[in-house]
């Protein structure tokens, strides 16, 4: 059965600790979803009407704060249950609702026992709230139960472990836990501090519920949860040592102020999780410890308010890189060159590079095409050496990267290369060009056959958060002769012109592009040239046309010449197709408008 995939979702408390965490993440999963969030930011606030066409509702509002909902019970009441009960009518009323997810919590099921052998409650196990809240929702699960039988409402509850992760409420006990630490105070804990607490990463809760709306049966309960516990005193050991190490201090001893325990302060809440895992594959995979690295990161220097992206730079010392560099200095993005190398540091050594900078984002343009006397990827084909060179640094180092990247949450972009395809038969020159997610058809060198296996590796890091955005580049131009990996540079100096036609990447547009893309967190393959292919006779007729009508004579080498068919078979020179760049970046200009306005400011800047 094929995935259900939302069109117009309405998401409820989407402005919340869990709710916003998981709009962000389903942003990149979704992306031809259109998401409408409703809430209420302040008390006195109004409802609207959402004109949109709702096929899925996400529920997540409700009032969890525990003094609330224990000092005024009925207030709770009136919050969770009523309102709640008003919304199901209006969705009913609606009746247009294909899948609508209630989220509730692993509290209905009350207090599970300490004992060692404790087995996880399933989703049949009897209904034992023992705090205000709890009774609420269990009520809610209730009047879900009614909806479905009476009316047969597509409705799916989620019952879900203790969540943490970034950008939660300060009240909360990590957050807290992450301040006193941070000022070297002591730790308040409620009680004995014995209470277990399963700790579940609001990504792996967010891949959860996507799970559920997408692979779940309606009328269907499911618990999401983790068997990783750890009590509060425990918490506190782990987060202190979290905190000094990421702020590069020596450790701080661990103590405890011990208040009263709240009413209502169950033990244990310990689920089995493993129908949803059955039913959609879903299983937690953000260990405790890479969670909190995480928090504590984002919480000790949370990424200003306007700030779209900290970018940390791979090869920024590359031409690729620094062109890079460049344009991301011209938008006054934050950026900084990482010291470690891929391949001589160890993969330890640049995660705690990388946690340390506190960045949203990696670019990656590291790669291996030439060195010694030799300017071009010939310089692969000389031996062993070369041969270790080049699978270290044309393919370890991306997926290597990527992996880490995946792990702490970042978003990858790999200046990748489209130098991996051949004219053939499907694809002849005049013809369609190759698709964004075909497989590398061109094993001419060493240097496209390692590149070629890196571009299918790098497409399992696709998807959700942990975006992995693989940017093919080729031939790569600007307008400055004073730089030498340039192709207008090379090519001027040629006496014999290659004549087919080619994509290419014009940096001064493509890099803006790359750039608002890695903004808006997109993921997956992209051909990153400008549309329309051109042959290297033809730039140059352009150049003389336009900046300098006395340049050099050149011989053009057609078809019918042995030198071009022998070139013709060893190059990989292709058309790539843009249609997704041109719906992704519909500004970016064709190659030829490109460069009659690039070699039109050469000129002027001539006079």
């Amino acid at each position: 059965m094929s995935a259900y995939i939302p069109r117009n979702v309405l998401v409820t408390g989407g402005c919340g600790f869990i709710g916003s965490n998981f709009v962000n993440y389903i942003f990149g999963v979704w992306p031809q979803t259109n998401i409408v969030n409703i809430d209420k930011l302040i008390l006195n606030s109004d409802a609207f009407y959402v004109n949109e066409e709702i096929d899925t509702v996400i529920h997540f509002a409700a009032d969890c704060t525990s003094t609330r909902c224990y000092d005024d019970p009925v207030e709770s009441i009136e919050n969770n249950v009523i309102v709640f009960i008003r919304f199901m009518e209006s969705i009913r009323s609606y009746n247009k609702v294909e899948r609508f997810i209630h989220i509730s919590t692993d509290e209905v099921y009350g207090d599970s026992n300490l004992v060692a052998d404790e087995k996880g409650k399933k989703e049949d196990a009897l209904l034992l709230p023992g705090n205000p809240y709890a009774a609420t929702k269990a009520a809610c699960e209730s009047y879900v139960h009614i909806c479905c039988e009476l009316f047969a409402m597509p409705i799916i509850i989620l019952r879900i472990n203790n969540i943490y992760g970034p950008n939660q409420w300060d009240v909360k006990v990590v957050p807290r836990f992450i301040k006193l630490a941070k000022n070297m105070e002591k730790f308040t804990v409620q009680g004995s501090g014995k209470q277990l607490r399963s700790w579940l990463y609001v990504d792996d809760a967010a891949e959860g519920i996507r799970k559920a709306v997408e692979n779940g049966t309606v009328h269907e309960i499911y618990n999401i949860g983790t068997c990783f516990e750890m009590n509060v005193i425990d918490l506190a050991h782990v987060i202190q040592a979290e905190v000094d190490r990421q702020l590069g201090r020596d450790p701080t001893p661990v103590e405890f102020i011990e208040i009263l325990d709240r009413p209502y302060n169950d033990l244990r809440y310990f689920l089995d999780y493993s129908k949803i895992n059955l039913h959609t594959g879903w299983s937690p995979k953000v260990t405790f410890e890479e969670g909190i690295r995480r928090v504590v990161a984002s919480t000790l220097n949370p990424v200003k308010k306007k700030q779209k992206m900290v970018v940390v730079v791979y090869g920024g010392k590359g031409w690729i890189g620094q062109q890079c560099c460049k344009k991301l200095l011209e938008r006054k993005i934050h950026f900084t060159l990482a010291n470690c190398r891929i391949g001589k540091n160890s993969d330890k050594e640049v995660l705690d590079e990388l946690s340390s900078i506190y960045c949203t984002h990696v670019l990656c343009c590291t790669g291996r095409t030439h060195g010694g006397k030799f300017k071009t990827v010939e310089y692969l084909e000389g031996g062993l050496c070369q041969t270790f060179e080049n699978i270290r640094d044309n393919l370890y180092s991306t997926i290597a990267l990527a992996k880490i990247c995946q792990t702490l949450g970042l978003h990858f972009t790999y200046v990748g290369t489209g130098y991996l395809f051949a004219y053939d038969q499907e694809h002849p020159i005049g013809g369609k060009g190759f698709a964004d997610d075909d497989f590398p058809t061109f094993f001419g060198n060493a240097y496209s056959i390692v590149k070629g296996v890196t571009d299918r590796m790098i497409q399992q890091y696709e998807g959700g958060i942990k975006e992995c955005l693989n940017a093919r580049i080729t031939l790569p131009l600007n307008f400055r002769l004073d730089e030498e990996r340039n192709l207008l540079t090379k090519i001027l100096e040629y006496k014999q012109i290659f004549d087919i036609p080619v994509s290419i990447t014009v940096l001064d547009d493509c890099i803006p592009a790359l750039i608002d893309l890695m903004e808006r967190r997109v993921g997956g393959n992209l051909n990153l040239v400008n549309p329309q292919p051109i042959s290297f006779s033809q730039i140059l007729e352009l150049y003389k046309e336009i900046v300098c009508p006395d340049l050099h004579h050149y011989e053009i080498l057609e078809a019918k010449d042995d030198r071009y068919r022998e070139l013709y078979a060893t190059k990989g020179n292709c058309t790539l197709d843009t249609s997704k760049l041109e719906q992704l970046c519909p500004e970016i200009p064709n190659t030829f408008e490109s460069l009659r306005k690039g070699f039109t400011k050469m000129r002027d800047n001539l006079m």
